[in-house]
């Protein structure tokens, strides 16, 4: 198996942190380009700039270690609003993945409880490989 593009989704949890860990592993050993996406799912669906702000602070502490270790590897981020799923799935197609990871659990809503998780859907329309890391 080939892995040239990584994609970590990231809500900030715990378990999307030890995800981001375990990416960057990944991303050292193949040599792979790694990109990390944190989704707001804000309702309704329009941006807010304090949380994208607060999300952008967040993402920029989670990624400074890891770019202090990545040699030879090209590390992006991005911060966007809309259905998580739909978001990290339409960036996998968008960058031909090769590999999707994911926290095992996350920062979950009520509507989730209900519909299914992010992760679900991810797992069952992801273009690519999926893992799913365990705390």
């Amino acid at each position: 198996m080939k892995i040239k593009q990584i994609l970590c989704g990231v809500d900030f949890s715990e378990a999307s942190v030890r995800a981001f860990e375990t990416t960057v592993e990944l991303a050292r050993t193949f040599k792979a380009n790694l990109h990390v996406i944190h989704v707001i799912e804000a309702d309704p669906a329009t941006p807010d700039l304090s949380l994208e702000q607060k999300a952008i602070r967040a993402m920029d502490l989670l990624l400074a270690p890891a770019q202090e270790t990545l040699h030879n590897v090209r590390l992006t981020s991005e911060v966007t609003t809309g259905r998580g799923f739909v978001e990290i799935l339409n960036s996998a197609r968008e960058r031909r993945c090769d590999l999707i990871v994911l926290g095992a659990k996350g920062i979950t809503l009520l509507e989730e409880t209900l519909l299914g998780t992010n992760s679900e859907h991810i797992v069952k329309e992801a273009p690519c490989s999926v893992l799913i890391v365990r705390n």
